[in-house]
């Protein structure tokens, strides 16, 4: 699947770039800019190219049906979690993690480490993670 991982303290999120179909995998865009919002998807692209076609333009009428989707937003005034029902909630402790490789990268982030790391090594981990590392920053 893959890991993203959001880090308000340094206002930086991060991705792995890997994406499967069947037994091969090839690189792929999971972070994107909107405005101010720095957003990361994983789960099943054809759901998170709706949600976020749905939130590109405003978030303009109902929620998307979503199945195998999660989204993380990070913005100036913290993290934000989008599970499978396409409703967001901040996180309050400025961090989150999403995807196969959540359980390794919350750790890393737990111990403080920042989201670079916390991606690096659930790629080391998680065998659905892997590729070339994206990052944006809130201040670029």
């Amino acid at each position: 699947m893959t890991t993203v991982a959001a880090d308000h303290r340094s206002r930086i999120i991060v991705s792995d770039s890997k994406c499967t179909s069947g037994s091969v995998w090839s690189p792929t865009t999971k972070l994107w800019r909107h405005g101010r919002d720095l957003i990361g998807v994983a789960g099943d692209m054809r759901f998170a190219r709706r949600w976020l076609d749905w939130y590109m333009k405003g978030k303009k009428g109902p929620v998307p049906k979503l199945e195998d989707f999660e989204a993380i937003v990070l913005r100036d005034d913290g993290v934000y979690h989008i599970p499978t029902s396409g409703y967001e909630h901040r996180e309050e402790q400025g961090f989150f993690a999403i995807g196969s490789g959540q359980q390794a990268a919350m750790a890393v982030l737990k111990l403080g480490l920042g989201a670079e790391k916390a991606v690096e090594i659930a790629c080391q981990i998680d065998v659905d993670s892997g590729g070339d590392l994206q990052i944006l920053r809130l201040d670029d």
